[in-house]
C-alpha cells in the first residue's frame, strides 16, 4: 500500500472506530455547552451522565474534598461536588480522565515514551492557560479591546485543554501502525527532523491532524479541534488562526523555556503579537516551570 493510501486508510479506521472514552459520549459535549455559561448550574442530565462512570465520580468527589476547596464537612453528593468545584475545572477533569484512560488501554509500541508525553502534554497545557491569560485578558493584544478579528476566542481554560490534548494524535498513530511509528521514530533521532516534518514527508499528513480528526468524532468543539489540527501550521488554520498561534507558541516554549534573561525563543516570539508584554509573558513560563511538579500527571489513574 501506498504511504498516503495508508494515510488516509488509518484516518479512516480512526473515524470509523475512533478510541472510547471511559464515560458516556454525550458527556464532553454536554460540558462543553454548559460551560458557554458563566452562571449555569449543573443540569440533571449533567449529574446523571457522570454517576454512570465511578472511576469519573470517584474523582470529582476526591477533588472536591481535597485540602485545595477548604470544606469543613465531607462532600458526599456528585450535585454538590460539581457546585463546589465548578463546571470548568469539571469539564478539565473529565477530559483528563478521558485521555489517561486512552492512553492506559492503547495497544503502543514499548518505544512510546508515555512519561514524556504526559511531561509535555502539561507544560504546553500551563504555557497556553498562561499566553490565554495574557494575550486574552482586559488589557491584552488579543483581548476585547483589539480589532474585531485580532481577539482571542479561546479563554483560558479551553487554552489549557487544547495543551493537554495538543499531541493526542501520536497516541492513536502509535497504536493504529506501531510499525510505521517506530521507523519514523528512528528516523527523527537519526536525522534529527521533528516528528511532523518526517510524517509529512511519508504521507503528507502528521499527528495533529489525527488527533482533530478523533476529537471531531468525540464532539470537542472547533475552537479546540482547529487549533489542534494546525499547531505545527498555524498561519493555515481557517477559523480559529489567533488560537493556533497560541497553541503553536505554547507547544514550542514547552520544550525550549525562556532563557536565564528571561527571552522567549525567537520562534515562539515571532507568533506572538508585537505589542504584547512578552517579558511578562516570560517571568510567568518561568516561575511555572520552577514550580511545576513534572511527575504528577504522568501517574495520573484513570
Amino acid at each position: 500500500m501506498q504511504p498516503q493510501e495508508d494515510a488516509r486508510a488509518c484516518l479512516q479506521e480512526l473515524q470509523q472506530k475512533p478510541p472510547v472514552l471511559p464515560f458516556e459520549p454525550d458527556l464532553l459535549p454536554m460540558l462543553f455547552a454548559a460551560t458557554k455559561n458563566s452562571t449555569a448550574t449543573p443540569a440533571k442530565g449533567l449529574v446523571t451522565l457522570i454517576e454512570r462512570s465511578q472511576k469519573l465520580t470517584a474523582r470529582v468527589l476526591a477533588t472536591a474534598n481535597s485540602a485545595a476547596y477548604g470544606q469543613e464537612f465531607k462532600v458526599s453528593t456528585l450535585h454538590r461536588a460539581i457546585n463546589i468545584v465548578g463546571l470548568k475545572t469539571i469539564r478539565t477533569l473529565v477530559v483528563m480522565v478521558g485521555m489517561a484512560s486512552v492512553i492506559k488501554g492503547a495497544s503502543l509500541p514499548k518505544s512510546f515514551d508515555v512519561k514524556g508525553l504526559w511531561k509535555h502534554e502539561m507544560a504546553t497545557a500551563a504555557i497556553a492557560k498562561i499566553l490565554a491569560a495574557e494575550l486574552g485578558g482586559p488589557d491584552g493584544a488579543w483581548g476585547p479591546c483589539a480589532d474585531e478579528n485580532s481577539r482571542l476566542v479561546m479563554d483560558p481554560d479551553e487554552a489549557y485543554i487544547a495543551g493537554l490534548l495538543h499531541d493526542i494524535g501520536k497516541v492513536f498513530f502509535a497504536a493504529c501502525r506501531p510499525a510505521l511509528w517506530e521507523t519514523m521514530t528512528a528516523t527523527c533521532k537519526e536525522c534529527g527532523r521533528q516528528y511532523f516534518e518526517v510524517e509529512n514527508a511519508y504521507w503528507s499528513m502528521d499527528h495533529a491532524l489525527i488527533g482533530a480528526v478523533v476529537l471531531y468524532q468525540w464532539k470537542l468543539p472547533l475552537i479546540l479541534t482547529e487549533p489542534i489540527n494546525w499547531h505545527h501550521a498555524p498561519e493555515q488554520a481557517p477559523t480559529c488562526k489567533l488560537e493556533a498561534q497560541l497553541l503553536a507558541a505554547a507547544n514550542i516554549i514547552a520544550r525550549n523555556p525562556p532563557d536565564a534573561n528571561g527571552r522567549l525563543c525567537e520562534k515562539a516570539a515571532a507568533l506572538l503579537p508585537e505589542n504584547c508584554d512578552q517579558s511578562a509573558i516570560a517571568e510567568a513560563i518561568a516561575l511555572y516551570f520552577a514550580t511545576a511538579d513534572a511527575e504528577a500527571f504522568s501517574t495520573f489513574d484513570a
